[in-house]
């Protein structure tokens, strides 16, 4: 899995290219994490406002790829993992296609993430905060 990163203003966009299974979840969990992240550990308002995940190459997503999506949304939630103390982190997903928005549907994960047709229009539903 190749995982491309653009950023449009306050909001970071991640494109996973290829399988989300067991092999690749744990990098796909630290591009996760570190985008959610602030910038400056002493500086919680320079996180982004949204994180778009474009979907549209993903192959595959396993129980693994799930737990590191769920793992996310909990850190993007102010209170919660290492967002504690500011505000969320808004998570929009954007493209994705029908095998893979039925294994998020299956998990329950579809009903806890917004999800757009298109890149624009997640990255501005991702700004809006």
């Amino acid at each position: 899995m190749h995982i491309a990163e653009e950023v449009r203003g306050d909001v970071t966009i991640l494109r996973p290219v290829g399988p989300i299974d067991s092999a690749a979840a744990p990098r796909f969990e630290a591009r996760l994490k570190a985008a959610l992240a602030p910038a400056a550990p002493d500086e919680p308002a320079k996180a982004p406002v949204g994180l778009v995940l474009d979907l549209s190459g993903v192959t595959q997503l396993t129980p693994a790829g799930l737990r590191s999506l769920l793992l996310a949304v909990r850190q993007a939630r102010p209170g919660t993992g290492s967002a504690g103390g500011r505000k969320g982190v808004r998570i929009v997903l954007a493209a994705v296609p029908g095998p893979i928005r039925g294994v998020l549907e299956e998990a329950g994960l579809a009903a806890l993430l917004e999800s757009h047709g298109d890149l624009d229009a997640a990255v501005r539903a991702a700004s809006q905060h």
